[in-house]
């Protein structure tokens, strides 16, 4: 890790090791790699920080912002209308089963106020890689035996911090969700990590946390073997 920059911090992270996450970065930029090794990867996310997108010059931009949106697990809110579809027979929620297919449709969403997608061939080999090695996975909606919707994420013990969503059917993702934070509570896991505030995932009851309170939350949980 070298530091280029004092003010504001900024570093090339050329080896596996990460700055304190309580500097002040400009916009939560803390700077960049040349490759999202699975090391890298663990210990960026065990310590509040995520790989956002990949630059022109083949570099990867890491950040970790000021404020973060956590969904607690028990606290998901859900309506008449989604616990119907979710006791229905058409619908079937699994894990794991169809990851590529899974990251690939992520990668296809197109997003407000962006031109293209961050999920590049970068990303989902580096991803891909990581979920074979047991870190990364994905949930799955399914409606008369189709792939509809889902996500996937980061999983480092009672961490877990989601990465992307897609869905094909209305309310796929949603449900996917909420039946990924009932699976989550019963393993004593409390918080997903939905990484940038959304108001989607606001109504869905996400919070937004300031630094000082969502760093060490991830941290324990991460580390909380």
């Amino acid at each position: 890790m070298i530091k280029v920059n004092d003010n504001p911090p900024l570093y090339l992270l050329d080896d596996f090791s990460f700055p304190s996450p309580y500097e002040d970065f400009e916009d939560g930029f803390v700077g960049a790699s040349y490759d999202l090794h699975p090391k890298r990867l663990l210990e960026g996310y065990s310590n509040g920080f995520f790989p956002w997108y990949q630059d022109e010059d083949g570099m990867y931009h890491w950040f970790v912002l000021n404020e973060r949106m956590l969904l607690k697990t028990d606290e998901v809110k859900t309506t008449k209308r989604l616990l119907q579809k979710l006791r229905s027979p058409k619908w079937e929620f699994k894990i794991n089963t169809r990851f590529d297919d899974v990251i690939k449709m992520c990668s296809k969403v197109k997003r407000k106020h962006e031109s293209g997608t961050w999920i590049n061939d970068g990303f989902i080999e580096a991803y891909t890689a990581l979920h074979r090695l047991g870190f990364v996975l994905s949930v799955e909606s399914y409606y008369e035996g189709e792939l509809v919707g889902g996500f996937y994420g980061v999983a480092i013990n009672k961490y877990f911090s989601g990465e992307s969503m897609f869905h094909i059917k209305p309310d796929a993702s949603k449900l996917a969700l909420i039946y990924f934070c009932d699976i989550l509570k019963q393993n004593d896991i409390e918080y997903i990590d939905c990484q940038v505030p959304s108001e989607h995932l606001g109504r869905m009851g996400g919070k937004v946390y300031k630094k000082e309170e969502f760093i060490p939350i991830i941290q324990n949980a991460a580390k909380n073997n």
